[in-house]
């Protein structure tokens, strides 16, 4: 399969909406993305697992929130759902700074909450064992591309206020 983003397990993106609370100004964009399996081979050979797995992603974009810009981003696993859930909410503000300066960083939260349906409990345990394993090490892979999406947008002058 080609790659064609920056970030090297993202196989393509497609937009299915992007809306604009005209009251707020805040952008909701609806996704669907996807990603390089990279579930442990133990999962893989158990439920032939296709090399591509897809998630769907809800990103709200504030551009003039309370405190400052923000994005939070909420994602969710669409393959093998039936068997493990796994819930991502990440959101991204400017890091807290001294009154009257500038933030001079952006905080980054990351939260996710892997759930299995399995039948039997020992496998439904282990499962979700091995997805929280392999989220924590894909965790920044993850970051650094929604952070490439973002500086691209600046260099590209793609990101901007919505104004009327």
């Amino acid at each position: 399969m080609p790659k064609i983003y920056e970030n090297e397990i993202v196989y393509n993106v497609d937009t299915l909406s992007r809306t604009m609370d005209t009251e707020t100004g805040v952008i909701r964009t609806e996704r669907i993305i996807g990603v390089q399996q990279g579930a442990p081979k133990w999962i893989t050979k158990l439920f032939n697992l296709p090399e591509t797995a897809y998630v769907r992603e809800v990103v709200f974009s504030d551009p003039e929130g309370a405190d400052g810009p923000s994005a939070t981003c909420m994602s969710m696993n669409l393959n093998l759902a039936q068997y493990v859930s796994c819930l991502e909410y990440i959101t991204y503000t400017p890091y807290p700074s001294g009154q009257g300066a500038e933030a001079p960083a952006t905080l980054f939260r990351q939260r996710a909450l892997m759930l299995s349906q399995f039948p039997t409990a020992m496998i439904a345990r282990r499962i979700e064992r091995a997805s929280v394993e392999r989220f924590s090490s894909n965790a920044g892979i993850g970051r650094k591309g929604f952070d490439w999406v973002l500086e691209t947008g600046w260099k590209r002058k793609l990101v901007c206020t919505f104004r009327n």
